[in-house]
């Protein structure tokens, strides 16, 4: 099936099943089960990594895709988190998780760039808010630095957790928006750790603003685990 998607940028769910020789409910099931690979749109099934179907970031359905495997990722990460620990959380809709999971009696410092990370740590009555501001961009609810702001030049970080829409083994960590690669990147650069926190449908992929090699990040957790860099 992939051929026929690649030979003709897409297929049509019944086509699918007619060619496979299956109802379409078992295609859509297999579908939901690969979307690392596959996608849908209006009906049709397209590979995840052709450009010309990939669609624009949308926070809330990026928000229910792949969730389970998100917050598993984070669970993954909780252990190194330790009390009075100063850490940077990342923008997206993977990180919010590690926040949920955090115990309620654990005092930290939270430094986010996304409102709906800061949604997450208000809620939390131990842990202190320090909120990066600037530019806001809806898309993705979070905020870009105005021009020669030295936000990040007066912070350091024990743990910084970062999130990527791609993952590849050549050209890195990616995402998106280009002003989140500046964040990412100067977050990076004040933090003493440096953890990597995506779900495995990440794997694999490449978007336009690189802003990390692999071997920059000290760990990469998927919903499975550590990876091996």
């Amino acid at each position: 099936m992939r051929a026929v998607i690649a030979k003709n940028r897409s297929l049509h769910v019944k086509a699918a099943a007619e060619l496979l020789g299956v109802s379409e409910m078992t295609v859509r099931r297999d579908i939901q089960e690969n979307a690392a690979e596959f996608d849908y749109l209006g009906g049709h099934i397209v590979l995840v990594n052709d450009p010309a179907h990939r669609q624009p970031y949308d926070l809330g359905l990026a928000f229910d895709r792949n969730k389970s495997a998100k917050r598993a990722a984070c669970e993954h990460c909780l252990p190194l988190i330790q009390s009075a620990d100063t850490i940077f959380v990342d923008c997206g809709t993977t990180l919010v998780h590690l926040i949920d999971l955090l115990p309620d009696d654990l005092t930290i410092t939270v430094v986010c760039y996304a409102l709906n990370v800061v949604d997450r740590v208000v809620r939390k009555p131990n842990l202190k808010l320090v909120l990066i501001g600037g530019e806001y961009h809806a898309e993705t609810a979070s905020f870009s630095l105005l021009k020669d702001d030295t936000a990040f030049s007066t912070l350091s970080f024990n743990i910084g957790f970062f999130s990527a829409a791609g993952l590849d083994v050549t050209l890195g960590a990616s995402c998106s928006s280009f002003h989140e690669a500046i964040q990412k990147r100067a977050a990076m650069d004040r933090s003493l750790q440096k953890i990597l926190v995506i779900d495995s449908s990440k794997t694999g992929q490449t978007r336009a603003a690189k802003f990390a090699d692999m071997r920059e990040f000290d760990q990469i957790y998927t919903e499975n685990g550590p990876l091996n860099l």
